[in-house]
């Protein structure tokens, strides 16, 4: 096994905190009819179907902040049209007020731009400014929207890494999918390492495909803690106490594994800035 230096792959983002994509306290009749209401999530529908991300410019007002946050939004992706589109959301509009809640925003610092991935992942908050690396920044590979998508979901992610369509699952990863303690909250997910549009991730996960003879996984806990590499050597016990070291084992602030160490794997990286 070798256990990586705990970081955050995703966090902070362009000055506001990374959120949730859940609804709370509201009925699923609720949602369902504000989601049915919100022209934005239709368009966000649309973009699910085409496989577009969506940077919405949500605003308060006409300000000068707001019109040049669109302007470069527009401008940016014009190379990316067939990848993006941009659309405005008053943040005030009753018709979104569920979408706001959804997203976090409605104490966020306007405009803002929320980005979303074709399968409904949050990949970019940016407030008050936007530029072409946060553009950058936010258009993930396809890996990267799953693994946000669960993040995002509270899951722990396992990458599974491999050069083929059928990845090997380590032995240790299939064990700990049976502990009490993890097996509700665990998500695989492949990753093709000589697929040419994942090697941004690859490159952030610190995987060194020369190394990957056999199961391999890389374990990535909410909300985008990089835990640790495990390979055919790796027992659950093994991978169970990295995730107790990182203090990601469960959503208690006093569990006893809490603590400094999980301080400082939710400390934001650079991805995503300025």
């Amino acid at each position: 096994m070798r256990t990586s230096t705990v970081i955050a792959l995703f966090g902070v983002v362009g000055g506001w905190t990374m959120l949730e994509t859940s609804v709370h306290g509201q009925t699923p009749a609720a949602v369902v009819k504000a989601q049915a209401d919100s022209k934005i999530q239709q368009i966000l529908d649309n973009s699910a179907e085409d496989g577009t991300f969506t940077f919405i410019v949500f605003y308060k007002e006409d300000s000068a902040a707001t019109r040049a946050m669109l302007s470069t939004a527009r401008e940016k992706t014009a190379n990316r049209a067939e990848r993006s589109v941009v659309i405005t959301a008053n943040a005030s509009d009753p018709a979104e007020r569920e979408l706001v809640e959804q997203f976090g925003i409605g104490r966020a610092p306007m405009p803002l731009t929320v980005v979303v991935a074709p399968n409904g992942a949050i990949t970019g908050v940016f407030s008050k400014s936007l530029n072409a690396q946060h553009i950058d920044a936010a258009i993930v590979t396809p890996t990267m929207a799953r693994c946000m998508k669960s993040l995002q979901n509270r899951k722990l992610v396992f990458v599974v890494a491999s050069r083929n369509d059928k990845p090997e699952v380590p032995a240790g990863v299939r064990a700990l999918q049976k502990d009490p303690l993890f097996k509700d909250r665990i998500v695989l997910t492949g990753l093709r390492l000589d697929d040419p549009a994942e090697t941004r991730f690859i490159n952030q996960m610190k995987i060194d495909p020369t190394l990957v003879t056999g199961p391999y996984a890389v374990l990535i806990a909410p909300p985008g803690v990089l835990v640790g590499h495990f390979d055919a050597t790796s027992t659950a016990e093994k991978i169970a106490a990295a995730i107790h070291k990182s203090g990601q084992c469960c959503d208690d602030p006093n569990c006893k594994h809490s603590g400094r160490s999980a301080q400082q794997a939710t400390q934001p990286s650079n991805s995503g800035k300025n």
